[in-house]
Formats: C-alpha cells, sequence, structure tokens
C-alpha cells in the first residue's frame, strides 16, 4: 500500500504527526510505502458554474497513492482536494491534533481560526474524510460518524537515548518551561504562587527559565526576577535535546479549559524522554500519560516544586523512572503499528464507499 502525507507548515505538528510516523512505519516493514510532502500537485481553473469567480482546484495528482493524508487541512481548496481525491477512489485521511475552534480568546490564533471561521472549515474537511487520525479522544468528536483512530504521540527512541538531564550535577537547578505565552494565554497562571514560593525558598540554588518566548511570564506570575529566556529551537530535535541540556525540573501547568482538554500528553512526555523531572496538571491526557507529578493548587506547585529542588536523590529517582516508561511504551516504535493500521483502514472504507455507489 502507497501512502502520501501532506504535512502543515508548523514544524512540531509536522514531526510528530507526519515525518516521525512515517519513518518508525517504513523501518517496521509493515508493508507500507510512506511519502511525505508540504502539499499536493494540483490544477487550478475557472469554475465553469461560475467562471468570472475565484479558480477552484480541477486536478489534483495522488502520484500513486492509495491513501492520502491531510494535515489541519484550513482552505476550500483542501476541502476541493479531498473531493476530488476520494472520486479517484483514493481514500483520504484528515491529521488533526487541536481543537481548532475552541482556542480561547488571547491565543495568537483565536483571530484567524475562530473568529474568521477557518477551524470550522477545518473541522467541515474532516467530516468528509475516509477516516480521521486524532492524538487524544477528545478529538473524535470530530470524526465522520465514527470513523476516527486515536494514534497517541510518540517519541524517536534517539531522543530518548540522550544522555539524560537527572546524570547533571549543577550548582543552580533550572525550573523550565517550553512554550510561548502567546499560545498559552492562561497556562502559565494556573500556579498561582506556587513557583515563586518555591524559588523564594531557595535563593541562589534555583531559577526559572523559558524555552521559547516569554513575553510578559514575569508580570503574569508576579515573580520577582524576570525568567531566563532561551531561543526558541526550530529543529525538534534539536529542540528535544535543549530540553535535557537547558532544564533540571520542567512545568506543565494547563488551564481546564475546552481547548486544553483535547491537548496531547506531548510536554510531559518529552520531559521524561529527556530524563527532566516534571510537575504537571491534572489535565485527563496527562493523567492517561501518568508521568510527571500532579499539581493542581498553587500550594501543591511550591510542594513539589520545594522538594525536588531540595531532594535531588529523589528528583532523580523520579526521573530515571519516568525515562523507563518512555523507553518501554512511548516510543514511534510502539505506535508504528497504530499509524498503518489507521491508513489501511481508511482504504477499506473507500473501498467499501465506492462499492455502495457504484
Amino acid at each position: 500500500m502507497n501512502v502520501l502525507l501532506t504535512t502543515t507548515v508548523f514544524t512540531g505538528s509536522m514531526y510528530h504527526r507526519m515525518a516521525e510516523p512515517a519513518r518508525a512505519v517504513e523501518e517496521a516493514g509493515l508493508g507500507v510505502s510512506v511519502t511525505v510532502q508540504h502539499g499536493l500537485q494540483t490544477v487550478m481553473a475557472p469554475d465553469p458554474a461560475d467562471p468570472d469567480g475565484p479558480l477552484v482546484v480541477r486536478e489534483v495528482d495522488a502520484q500513486g497513492a492509495d491513501v492520502v493524508v491531510l494535515q489541519l487541512p484550513k482552505t476550500r481548496e483542501m476541502l476541493q482536494c479531498l473531493r476530488l481525491l476520494q472520486a479517484q477512489g483514493v481514500a483520504v485521511v484528515v491529521e488533526l491534533d487541536d481543537h481548532l475552534t475552541a482556542l480561547p480568546p488571547g491565543h495568537q490564533g483565536h483571530e484567524v481560526l475562530v473568529r474568521r471561521g477557518v477551524g470550522r472549515l477545518a473541522e467541515a474537511i474532516a467530516r468528509e474524510a475516509d477516516l480521521v487520525t486524532v492524538s487524544t479522544p477528545n478529538l473524535l468528536q470530530f470524526a465522520p460518524r465514527g470513523r476516527g483512530v486515536v494514534v497517541p504521540n510518540a517519541i524517536p527512541r534517539r531522543v530518548a537515548e540522550l544522555p539524560p538531564a537527572y546524570e547533571r550535577e549543577p550548582d543552580v537547578l533550572t525550573v523550565g518551561w517550553a512554550g510561548t505565552v502567546g499560545s498559552h494565554p492562561y497556562d502559565l497562571q494556573e500556579m498561582g504562587s506556587g513557583l515563586q514560593q518555591a524559588l523564594d525558598r531557595h535563593p541562589g540554588h534555583a531559577r526559572f527559565a523559558i524555552l521559547g518566548q516569554a513575553g510578559n511570564a514575569g508580570e503574569r506570575l508576579r515573580l520577582s526576577e524576570e525568567p531566563v529566556e532561551f531561543p526558541w529551537v526550530m529543529d525538534v530535535d534539536g529542540y528535544a535535546a535543549a530540553l535535557g541540556e537547558r532544564f533540571d525540573i520542567g512545568i506543565a501547568p494547563l488551564r481546564l479549559d475546552t481547548f486544553n482538554s483535547c491537548k496531547s500528553w506531548l510536554k510531559p512526555l518529552e520531559y521524561s524522554a529527556r530524563g527532566v523531572f516534571s510537575v504537571r496538571s491534572p489535565s485527563a491526557e496527562y493523567e492517561r500519560l501518568g508521568l510527571g507529578y500532579r499539581a493542581k493548587r498553587p500550594r501543591d506547585w511550591a510542594t513539589a516544586l520545594t522538594r525536588a529542588i531540595e531532594d535531588a536523590d529523589w528528583r532523580r529517582e523520579q526521573a530515571a523512572a519516568a525515562r523507563e516508561q518512555v523507553l518501554a511504551r512511548h516510543l514511534t516504535e510502539h505506535t508504528a503499528e497504530l499509524w498503518a493500521a489507521a491508513w489501511r483502514r481508511a482504504r477499506e472504507e473507500r473501498t467499501r464507499a465506492d462499492r455502495i455507489g457504484a
């Protein structure tokens, strides 16, 4: 079976939901040939029904694929591609890893995805697919008539086998968060005063750092000192390496809202893979993963961070155990068959639909 994966421009989603699954499936020898590329080869022309209107997709090249996967399609042209591919007998999978119509006001994508309706279009496209693959169970609501498959995020073995953070013995411990405040406008505040309490108890021995764009994080958290800001690393392997090189303790606070209830367990998984002890919110996905120290109230954050700073042996023991769990069950090689099975199912769904329509 030949599968063509067409990717988004978002580096993280492309890496975890397209490039690395393709690599894992090919390496597993599952009888699936996978090609990854950005976009589809199309022919645009006037619509015969509206010759003075905008150009529409009149032809699309499946490049010999039995299954084409569209990652986060958000345009009318992608809907036209989906319909043309299905008319050729090609199965179409839509890959979603976010609830695109639930971004809260204040999120940097809210204007385009919510107010301008781009997210609604993406969800409408998903409902015409032969199958939808998602990163979390809550996203199955966008699958057409139950034709959805959850394939959880996983980590490549080469990342999980990098030298773990817990092998270091730094003089100053770094409590770190990876992200951009613009796309997490309310999450850091879930810690309340917990982070500052822990830092206050260990002056000169612990600091807070952000790998990404700190923005006004210091103001939001009412910190006595601005966080250290490490520049974002666009290369995902480089980013994963940086997590283990920069952070000793990782934090994953999430406001429990509709958007975040669909977010995957990726952040605590990444911390754990790199041997970084983590403290995280009790979101359903983080609970399902079961890695990291659970914190709900400010005093929970203060207690967990304080112990991690003060008790190095406990911190390393917890981090090492979490990393072993990643190696045992959360690598891309463990999810390869799930991806291949989903694509096979899409092929079967399209064959069935074509027979009914014949």
